[in-house]
């Protein structure tokens, strides 16, 4: 999916990694039971009926709590420092905020910090907060941003300027604003189209059982048009292609820490400009849409939420509402799927994050309105502050499991994902961490690195050897702390079985495996579910 509150990065991307994200691995196959491969999910092409797990959702059992991740410890002001210096700084044309890879920081996830902030921020810089969080028309609220000639406020995000704002166009408590004439300036007919938009993706999220976005009250209202009063929901369309966004959603409302707060949205006012290229102006308005009103719902929730959660959801919710788009693929190769040994909350990762949630709602794919039920509940125990880990370990909890497995066998889905996401024979194989070749004169092989929090690696030992069986020496961290693993076998002219290896309560184990001529190869996949990085070690011996 397409970044949509920052730069976009499909130019970014060669033909070649285009055509790596469309090979498509080895099948593997699937069994039913927790400690087992999860079954593949309905509807993917490689399912069996017979194999789809059950239900787990039992609203009677109890949570237990998780391990809390907390808050970074630091000075106040510094911090609010810092988040004001983020937005400038990814807003400013003359700074380079786009990686090699495409990776940058989230505007909508840094203006909602900002706002999180902006009173720790010493007096002579609040002004400048308020600034970047105003709405375009300086009319809404009086006197909320300066403009400069060119459609600016001094510190580059859009406004209306001295361009009287055309009557809004309204319906079902959205409003979408613009103006007909100036640098940002949009036609009658497509603020309707975005409102048909809108009114779309927000009636799928209500009908999921999302929250609503906060009412704003009178703000918005400057502009009249048929429909337009209190409380509904303002959508602003600016020359965002200019910047290099696509949109972005943020809230005026000063709020604290882990508090709600009431939304708006700008977006860009045709989707014509040569940065938006990959897709259709509708098709990039509509995944766009999806994602940016996905964070108003979010502010709703938790305006201080960790980005990688607020990010993945919306990138994953993108896809839910606009499948046969698929903008959010060109993420998947700075995340984990591209990246196992990048912790799944890395900055670097956060919208190709998305990928895990796709996992969470196929392996648990009961659905609400429409939508899997799994993230929705997930936002539900996510509200306030108990962190993103705490609310994901409750919400397992629930189903009868438990963040150390599941992301276990994430991990190894995404070894084979053509075998188990829906859409997996589109998407791009995680890499091995490292790979041996065992005969009979060369008999064993030994590794060993650290395992970053949320991150896995897997080894591959190839058979060349044509007798004897493969004893493998794993020395990981305990179950306590997270450790989890997986060995996959692949049989010549069979499909690969992954199955659980059961670790001590130290992480040890010292399984043997059939090997010789009629094996392929095996892996072994080591997952971190753990709060910090943790020592491991594999070893593997040819033995008669």
């Amino acid at each position: 999916m397409t970044p949509r509150s920052r730069f976009p990065r499909a130019a970014l991307l060669s033909a070649s990694l285009l055509a790596g994200l469309l090979t498509v691995p080895f099948l593997g196959a699937a069994a039913q039971a927790d400690d087992n491969a999860p079954a593949r999910p309905a509807g993917s092409a490689y399912s069996d009926p017979s194999l789809i797990a059950p239900d787990l959702i039992d609203p009677a059992l109890g949570v237990t709590a998780g391990d809390p991740t907390g808050d970074p410890t630091g000075d106040p002001t510094e911090q609010a420092k810092q988040a004001l210096a983020t937005v400038q700084q990814i807003i400013d044309p003359t700074v380079q905020t786009v990686t090699a890879d495409g990776t940058s920081a989230d505007l909508s996830v840094a203006l909602a910090n900002l706002a999180t902030k902006q009173d720790d921020l010493p007096k002579n810089l609040q002004d400048d907060a308020a600034r970047l969080l105003a709405r375009p028309n300086k009319n809404d609220p009086p006197g909320g941003i300066e403009c400069d000639a060119a459609g600016n406020d001094k510190n580059g995000l859009p406004c209306y300027g001295a361009a009287t704002e055309a009557p809004s166009v309204c319906d079902s408590g959205i409003c979408v604003h613009y103006v007909a004439s100036g640098p940002n300036a949009a036609g009658g007919s497509y603020a309707a189209t975005v409102l048909d938009v809108m009114k779309s993706v927000a009636s799928r999220y209500v009908a999921a059982g999302y929250r609503k976005p906060l009412p704003d009250r009178t703000v918005g209202k400057s502009s009249g048009g048929v429909g337009n009063g209190d409380n509904v929901f303002d959508v602003y369309l600016a020359d965002l292609g200019k910047r290099g966004l696509y949109g972005y959603c943020t809230t005026d409302t000063p709020v604290a820490g882990h508090g709600t707060a009431p939304a708006y949205c700008v977006l860009d006012n045709n989707y014509t400009e040569q940065v938006f290229n990959a897709h259709t102006p509708v098709e990039n308005l509509e995944v766009t849409a999806a994602h940016e009103f996905f964070h108003a719902v979010q502010f709703a929730y938790d305006v201080g939420e960790e980005a990688w959660l607020m990010e993945g959801t919306a990138t994953w919710a993108e896809d839910e509402l606009y499948t046969n788009i698929n903008d959010n693929r060109q993420f998947l190769s700075s995340g984990p799927l591209g990246r196992p040994a990048q912790s799944l909350t890395a900055p670097a990762g956060v919208y190709g994050s998305w990928i895990f949630f796709r996992y969470l709602s196929e392996r648990f794919p009961t659905q609400y309105g429409g939508m899997p039920v799994i993230i929705k509940e997930l936002w539900d125990r996510a509200a306030g502050n108990p962190g993103a880990r705490t609310a994901l370990n409750r919400l397992l909890a629930v189903r009868g499991t438990e963040l150390r497995k599941q992301f276990g066998w994430f991990s190894t889905w995404d070894r084979r994902p053509a075998a188990y996401y829906s859409e997996g024979s589109a998407y791009r194989a995680a890499p091995l961490w490292r790979k041996f070749r065992l005969t009979n004169t060369r008999r064993s092989a030994s590794a060993r690195t650290d395992i970053n929090s949320l991150a896995s690696r897997t080894v591959r030992f190839t058979s060349g050897a044509t007798r004897g069986r493969l004893r493998v020496s794993i020395d990981l961290y305990s179950r306590a702390s997270g450790g989890f693993a997986t060995v996959t076998i692949k049989e010549k002219g069979k499909l690969p079985v992954a199955r659980a290896i059961a670790l001590n309560a130290a992480g040890d184990k010292r399984p043997t495996f059939a090997f010789g001529r009629k094996v392929a190869w095996i892996e072994i996949t080591l997952a971190n579910s753990g709060t910090r990085k943790r020592a491991a070690k594999i070893s593997a011996q040819v033995v008669r």
